[in-house]
């Protein structure tokens, strides 16, 4: 993917505003990155701000952690709402 694809998709999608150049994740909502290359795939979960660089992706996690990536390996983009609480949600197994 380049830049401008990221852009144009983040630009579309509900659960992040932008703000001084930067896509932050609304309230609970959760990002996470797609990575691949030839022979394996990685996935950065739990992003919470996302900028986009000249030549990389700068994509921050719920704990902090940034990650630097050159736009080539990323093909996707999801964005996970809050749960709602309803009948689904429950805590343990």
């Amino acid at each position: 993917m380049d830049r401008k694809l990221l852009a144009d998709i983040l630009e579309k999608t509900s659960g992040l505003d932008k703000k001084d150049g930067e896509y932050l994740a609304e309230g609970e909502h959760r990002a996470s990155v797609y990575l691949g290359a030839t022979g394996g795939t990685t996935v950065l979960t739990e992003i919470v701000r996302l900028s986009l660089q000249d030549s990389y992706l700068e994509a921050e996690a719920k704990d902090g952690t940034v990650h630097y990536v050159v736009y080539e390996p990323v093909f996707g983009l999801a964005v996970r709402g809050p749960r709602d609480g309803g009948p689904g949600s429950r805590t343990g197994f």
